[in-house]
């Protein structure tokens, strides 16, 4: 797949996740005949400037997250590619189903910026099982707060049904990550065993590509050591867990730093609600009784319970569930000429601001000749090499070591530019 293609197929999938957010909007105001008008009456510029700072925030502060793991296993991982690469998952991650590409797009910017794939693996399951931990955490006090009364959400029965789904499965997901770091033999049957049917489609996904001419040798390739990649994820499986002991040694406040910043940029992306509230003029204060506490908790905990829909969602960008469950959650605050401003400034703030610059990041790099610069540095390398040892001017052990410091700094200013 070449980069025109794939930029093609982003392009595709951005249209289709606007298209149906667009299409609810479209029902919202034709079925309620709402007044954007009047919901829009008394709008204050200076509180939604404070939700787009905080929902921003979430790019900045998930990239430093990636940077305190990351730099545990490589020190010489740089603040803005860690940012870049976090802008860059929320991008991918609002553009495919159930946010299948926000990992592996993070993983390649970082692989870009010079990280080793099996550093950035580790790094990313333990940036993983901080969310799984956030995720879990938040549902089990969730549900603890409605057994007791002190939280009132409308929904009904689906609410306790999302809680029990959402702790079973963050749950499941936080002990298969600790097993699989602590105990290699387990990640590595599991390996095993999924290489087996994906060992299948593999091939035969290779067949086809034979047709190709362009994509013929490496088929053959592929085709000629069937065993090859389950070896290499395997012996990623050791170094994996090497890392992970690397961490229990020195890592230990670094994964504490990423805990805190975990609950700290997501509570601060479920506060955007509220200011949208104060932006738009409505009563923070519920017509009905949601929870105890502050205004602002009550919007952040109901804010929670959404998201937890969101993350389930098989929607591009939870397009549909997203509005539709904000209608309802959000109901004893939001009601009549607001529905409409409301819904369109939360999902602009808290899903196509950040979309919108880590596309930009995205873009970027594909209308890059990356690998084009790669071949170019090569050439020029062995160049530089051939005419230092034509000359003779110079030790043959020098040659490489100039060349490699100017490929150092080349693929350093790969690294800033990505």
């Amino acid at each position: 797949m070449n980069r025109a293609t794939l930029i093609r197929g982003i392009q595709v999938i951005v249209t289709l996740t606007l298209a149906s957010f667009a299409y609810v909007l479209y029902s919202e105001i034709h079925d309620k005949q709402a007044s954007l008008a009047a919901g829009l009456a008394h709008v204050r510029p200076g509180w939604l400037l404070v939700g787009a700072v905080l929902a921003l925030q979430e790019g900045v502060f998930g990239g430093l997250r990636i940077w305190v793991l990351g730099r545990v296993l490589w020190p010489g991982l740089r603040v803005r590619t860690a940012v870049t690469s976090e802008f860059v998952l929320m991008f991918c991650a609002g553009v495919t189903p159930g946010q299948a590409g926000a990992a592996p797009s993070q993983a390649a910017v970082l692989v870009h910026g010079g990280m080793r794939l099996v550093d950035v693996a580790t790094a990313e399951l333990l940036t993983a099982s901080c969310t799984v931990s956030f995720f879990l955490l938040s549902a089990v006090a969730i549900f603890a707060l409605r057994q007791s009364g002190m939280l009132v959400l409308h929904g009904g029965p689906q609410i306790e049904w999302l809680l029990f789904f959402t702790i079973a499965m963050f749950g499941s997901a936080l002990v298969g990550l600790i097993f699989a770091a602590a105990y290699p033999p387990l990640l590595k049957a599991i390996v095993r065993a999924l290489s087996v049917p994906l060992g299948g489609l593999l091939r035969a996904a290779m067949r086809v590509a034979r047709r190709v001419p362009r994509l013929r040798a490496r088929a053959d390739a592929a085709l000629a050591a069937p065993h090859a990649t389950t070896a290499r994820v395997l012996h990623g499986v050791d170094e994996f867990h090497k890392g992970f002991r690397i961490y229990m040694r020195r890592g230990k406040r670094a994964y504490a730093a990423a805990l805190l910043l975990t609950f700290g940029f997501f509570w601060s992306r479920f506060a955007v609600a509220y200011f949208i509230l104060l932006g738009l003029g409505i009563p923070t204060t519920p017509s009905t009784f949601v929870s105890v506490g502050p205004p602002v908790v009550q919007v952040v905990l109901t804010q929670t319970v959404l998201n937890f829909a969101l993350y389930m969602s098989p929607t591009p960008g939870a397009s549909g569930v997203a509005e539709l469950g904000s209608n309802a959650l959000m109901s004893p605050w939001v009601e009549g000429a607001f529905v409409v401003p409301y819904v369109v400034l939360w999902r602009v703030l808290t899903l196509f601001l950040c979309m919108f610059v880590g596309g930009i990041y995205v873009f970027r790099y594909l209308g890059t000749d990356v690998l084009e610069a790669q071949v170019e540095q090569t050439e020029a390398e062995k160049r530089a090499l051939e005419a230092a040892r034509a000359a003779g001017g110079a030790p043959a052990s020098a040659a490489p070591a100039s060349v490699s410091e100017g490929g150092e700094e080349a693929a350093g200013r790969r690294r800033g530019a990505g």
